[in-house]
């Protein structure tokens, strides 16, 4: 795939993507280096942070986070800006994953899926907010899903916490317009990532599915938020859902 195609330019900007050390936030960190951009990278893990920051083969700031801790949010905001004093673009990528039946799921997993999909977002924007506002400047792109838009039967946590979102992303749109602040929701279906399952050992699986219209790649999801962000000020992508040509929803 040919994420070159859309060019955009963001030399010198601030870029915080949460969840980079896998799947869709790791292809976004690697690609959109390349723009000259300061990137700040977030994960759980230390250990893959390390990792990716070694691919990309450039300066990044990279900050170990558990987002289901409201003090690791804070602390991930105020380092980041504490370094470069403010946060251009926030790329709201990190999520868990809950597929369970309500009457015997475990409610400890889903307020843990709550904190990371819906309460960090919530606070993490809250933090970034000042210095957008103050620079009259900033793209914050939060990533929903197709389950944000029907709830999808073996997956209603997960389902509740993106319809959530995408509420909220409407909402913080008509308050921080007036700033030259954009704010948008992304909703891809099945990406084949991790988080479905799918490693680099299954790459003629993850090729066939792709090639029959059952599955995105990260790099479909990259290449939209690189169109998200290309688009001239005036213009805000307030909602993109992007499927599979076969995804049956």
């Amino acid at each position: 795939m040919n994420s070159d195609t859309i060019k955009i330019n963001l030399k010198d900007k601030v870029l915080l993507i949460t969840g980079a050390t896998s799947g869709i936030g790791k292809a976004i960190s690697k690609e959109l280096i390349k723009s000259n951009a300061k990137l700040i990278l977030t994960g759980r893990s230390k250990s893959k942070l390390k990792e990716l920051a070694s691919e990309i083969k450039s300066e990044v700031l990279t900050i170990s986070a558990d987002l289901s801790n409201p003090k690791d949010v804070n602390h991930l905001i105020q380092k980041s800006l504490n370094k470069f004093g403010r946060i251009d673009v926030l790329i709201a990528n990190a999520g868990l994953y809950e597929p369970s039946e309500v009457k015997s799921g475990n409610p400890d997993n889903w307020d843990k899926v709550i904190k990371v999909n819906v309460n960090s977002v919530f606070r993490s924007i809250n933090l970034v907010l000042p210095s957008m506002i103050k620079n009259k400047f900033g793209d914050i792109i939060i990533m929903c899903s197709v389950s944000g838009y029907q709830a999808i039967r073996w997956e209603p946590i997960y389902s509740a916490t993106k319809h959530a979102i995408k509420s909220f992303a409407h909402g913080l749109r008509t308050q921080v317009a007036k700033d030259n602040i954009r704010v948008s929701s992304l909703a891809p279906g099945m990406v084949l990532t991790e988080l479905w399952g799918y490693t680099k050992k299954d790459q003629i699986e993850i090729t066939k599915k792709i090639e029959s219209g059952e599955g995105l790649h990260s790099d479909d999801i990259v290449e939209t938020i690189k169109f998200i962000l290309s688009r001239p000020r005036n213009v805000t992508i307030r909602d993109l859902v992007i499927l599979p040509r076969n995804q049956d929803l």
